[in-house]
């Protein structure tokens, strides 16, 4: 069934689906908030299924990494890696190290650690009786259409969790964005499903530093709040620094041939989306709130124009030029607050604050040439 709000839940599972959302980071953002179960009595289940997805999913990142990093090193050879430089032995290990093909499995073995996830052994768990039945009654997840083979991992996760949920007498919230998922658990007594991360960090968070969230909501209503606009500039101030010299992928468009030579970026503006906050993360004297934010950022890129010249088959310069562009996106940002929860907000301070979906790449319209004259 769908979660419940009052429902008191005893572990937490989240699908693969889940992990691709938020891109595979499992150090940081709504991925890292995992660790908090780590000194918690509430279990997070990682199934040997789900971790064989990630594993696989990260080592294409890995791959995919590898070879754009090598792209920038050999494009970037004739001014830093020409022969005696000192910075070619930097080269070799960054893409010759035996660590760039262990690093997927590595970052897995930390996860683990740092979550303190129930490793379950599906096999375990889950009788192939029991599979291929779901399977030929086209009972959820599977579909009674489509291609049903793959579907068999989510089965196996599925059942399996159902097992060992019974067997322990625990109620379990699954997050997933899948709807072969959302069906199985409308059937199950011991599986919720649940399809935002921070609304399933929040179900175990729920009753933490109450007092402080509605003094924060009723302060941010109150427009002339003085310590309320000292809350909000606090958490500007942290964006500023996040953002300070950023560099995002360079887009444009022009009639002649273009190449990006860099850019740097600031923040420009912030404000808050809503007041509807989410405690994902706490301690005593921490807490971490989801907040959605409006961000606008300001990037002033360079950019060298050529012209194709048939007649010398060859490209002729035309110069650089420096532009600059404003773009503005949704995030939600990720707050950490420390000291006295039970005050009032000047007695707490932003400790960290982090951009959940940052801006990747800025378009900077057309370009044309510099003439170096006013009309």
């Amino acid at each position: 069934m769908n979660s419940d709000e009052n429902k008191e839940y005893g572990a937490i599972l989240v699908d693969t689906s889940i992990f691709d959302q938020y891109g595979l980071r499992l150090e940081k953002g709504l991925l890292g908030k995992l660790s908090q179960f780590q000194k918690s009595n509430i279990h997070y289940l990682f199934p040997d299924v789900i971790r064989a997805e990630v594993t696989s999913h990260l080592q294409s990142k890995v791959k995919s990494s590898r070879e754009s990093l090598e792209k920038a090193l050999n494009d970037a050879g004739d001014h830093l890696f020409f022969e005696g430089s000192e910075l070619n032995d930097a080269k070799s290990i960054l893409t010759d190290g035996n660590e760039i093909e262990e690093l997927a499995a590595s970052r897995i073995d930390k996860f683990i650690v740092n979550s303190g996830a129930l490793v379950l052994n599906c096999g375990e768990h889950v009788s192939v009786s029991e599979l291929l039945e779901q399977y030929f009654q086209n009972k959820a997840p599977f579909a009674a259409t489509g291609k049903k083979k793959n579907e068999f991992p989510d089965a196996i996760v599925l059942l399996a969790t159902e097992s060992w949920a019974r067997k322990n007498d625990i109620q379990v919230l699954a997050v997933a964005k899948d709807s072969d998922w959302k069906n199985y658990c409308e059937m199950s007594d011991n599986i919720d499903y649940i399809e935002y991360f921070a609304d399933a960090l929040s179900k175990f968070n729920k009753e933490i530093a109450f007092t402080f969230l509605s003094l924060l909501t009723s302060q941010l209503e109150q427009e002339n709040s003085i310590d309320a606009a000292d809350f909000l500039q606090r958490i500007r101030s942290s964006l500023e620094m996040e953002f300070d010299g950023f560099t995002p992928d360079q887009e444009a468009d022009s009639f002649h041939y273009w190449e990006p030579d860099g850019c740097h970026g600031w923040l420009s503006d912030f404000e808050l989306a809503n007041h509807d906050f989410k405690i994902v993360d706490h301690a005593e004297d921490y807490v971490v709130l989801e907040m959605n934010a409006i961000i606008s950022v300001e990037v002033e890129g360079e950019f060298s124009l050529s012209h194709y010249d048939s007649i010398d088959r060859d490209y002729v310069g035309l110069g650089g030029i420096v532009t600059t562009a404003e773009e503005q996106f949704k995030s939600a940002i990720l707050v950490t607050i420390c000291g006295d929860l039970n005050g009032d907000l000047s007695d707490v301070d932003i400790e960290d604050v982090e951009v959940v979906d940052p801006i990747t790449s800025i378009d900077f319209g057309t370009l044309e040439p510099d003439y170096g004259y006013d009309e």
